[in-house]
């Protein structure tokens, strides 16, 4: 029997029963966010007193959720810090991973030439985020940032680069190109076997008509413009102010299209806590009744739920392996 089991630390304070929990882990959003709905108030296990759960918990406390199914299974789910409360009934705790570190952060500094990992080291410096292992290698031209917090610099990254930027499962931050997320591990899903819910769809590559189109916007507001991808297909834009040259611009754009054109399914799929699956994984997808439809695919974002109703994992599939 599967008996779920939880830990919420907020603080100094330890909650074992809980309302909900929603954490939403995906490589297009800068930040793993929670929300935990607790109750009104609690009782201290030490002395039995009575406490406001708004009063007690804080904006910055630390965060971290365990879940699990006892004797079965138990991880941190989430590691984070208070943004907000919401005093509602059940009461609200939104958290955010440790992004939150780095909003409280003002940079202003410019560069003639430097490189996207240089960057990066300015946002996290004097903090306790430290960088990820795989930064690639990006030369930039000029780059200005006045009065920017770490998160609009890491957005003007995203939107400029085409990059992905999030905090990884190793609180270490992450920015570069999507495809390189990749963990290294494997979740398994039967198609017809151990799943509560199956939202995939197959297409063909053929099916998939995409158009990339990306413009180079310079201080003067002049333009320069690349297409790649089908003449008919779904036009995606991109803008950027800091990569000029033709073939980076093709470059990145043919990366887009890559992640974007394959045989395969889309879509997500539904499981219990069990699996374990985080964004960045590769999920194995068995089908006996249509075993050409087989295949690897990443895992671009995870939503754990947890309540008096179950635990689920819900997670969405993003380019063929």
């Amino acid at each position: 029997m599967f008996i779920l089991e939880s830990k919420v630390e907020i603080g100094s304070y330890i909650f074992n029963q809980v309302n909900e929990i929603e954490i939403t882990k995906s490589v297009e959003e800068l930040s793993d966010t929670a929300v935990i709905k607790l109750p009104t108030r609690f009782k201290v296990r030490q002395n039995g007193e009575q406490k406001f759960t708004e009063d007690a918990i804080k904006v910055g406390d630390k965060v971290t959720i365990t879940l699990g199914y006892e004797g079965k299974y138990s991880g941190v789910e989430f590691t984070g810090f208070v943004k907000k409360i919401s005093p509602k009934i059940p009461l609200e705790i939104h958290c955010e991973d440790a992004l939150w570190v780095l909003r409280r952060k003002n940079i202003t500094r410019s560069w003639e030439k430097t490189t996207m990992k240089e960057i990066l080291t300015e946002v996290v410096k004097d903090t306790p985020v430290q960088l990820a292992d795989n930064i690639p290698s990006v030369n930039l031209d000029k780059w200005i940032i006045k009065n920017a917090n770490g998160a609009q610099v890491l957005e003007s990254l995203k939107k400029d680069l085409l990059m992905t930027a999030f905090i990884n499962d190793e609180g270490k931050l992450y920015c570069g190109l999507q495809q390189l997320t990749n963990v290294g591990q494997t979740v398994v899903y039967d198609l017809n076997y151990n799943l509560v819910e199956n939202n995939l769809e197959f297409k063909s590559k053929e099916e998939r008509k995409i158009k990339i189109k990306y413009t180079y916007i310079d201080k003067e507001n002049k333009r320069k413009s690349i297409e790649v991808g089908d003449p008919d297909g779904e036009q995606r834009t991109y803008h950027t102010s800091v990569i000029s040259d033709t073939k980076k611009l093709e470059e990145m754009a043919n990366a887009e299209i890559e992640k974007l054109k394959y045989d395969g399914f889309e879509g997500d799929v539904t499981s219990f806590l069990i699996p374990y699956a985080t964004r960045g994984m590769k999920a194995k997808l068995l089908d006996n009744e249509h075993p050409n439809r087989e295949g690897n695919y990443f895992i671009k974002k995870v939503v754990t739920t947890f309540g008096t109703g179950g635990a689920r994992r819900k997670i969405t599939i993003g380019n063929k392996l």
